[in-house]
C-alpha cells in the first residue's frame, strides 16, 4: 500500500468547488433585473452615444458602463441606455482590449 507523503507548513488543500480567485459582481437577474432595465430606458430614453454626437436614436439596450467582468458593479450608476449600432460598437471595443491585455499577460509568462 503506498504512503501519502507528510505535508509540510500546514498547507491546506483546495476543494474542487472553491474559487481560486475572487469572482466578478454577479448580475442582477429575474424580475429586479427587468425592473432595473426599465428604470434605464425611462431615465434615459435616448441613446447616450448618439446624444453625445447630434444624433437622436432611441435606447434598446442597457449598458453597463464599465463591464461587470472588469470589476464594474451593477449599480444604476454604471449603467447606460444605448442603441444597438453604438452598443455593438463599444462591445467590440472592450473585446479588443480584454484581448490585447490577455496576449500581453500570455507573453510576459
Amino acid at each position: 500500500m503506498p504512503m501519502q507523503p507528510p505535508r509540510i507548513g500546514g498547507t491546506r488543500t483546495r476543494k474542487a468547488w472553491e474559487q481560486t480567485r475572487p469572482m466578478p459582481v454577479k448580475r442582477v437577474r429575474g424580475r429586479a433585473g427587468q425592473k432595473a432595465r426599465a428604470q434605464v430606458i425611462a431615465e434615459e430614453p435616448l441613446c447616450r452615444i448618439c446624444l453625445a454626437q447630434g444624433r437622436t436614436r432611441m435606447t434598446e439596450i442597457v449598458d453597463h458602463i464599465k463591464p461587470l467582468a472588469w470589476g464594474g458593479s451593477d449599480e444604476r450608476s454604471n449603467k447606460q441606455g444605448l442603441c444597438v449600432p453604438c452598443h455593438d460598437e463599444k462591445s467590440k471595443a472592450e473585446r479588443a482590449i480584454d484581448a490585447e491585455q490577455r496576449r500581453r499577460f500570455d507573453l510576459t509568462r
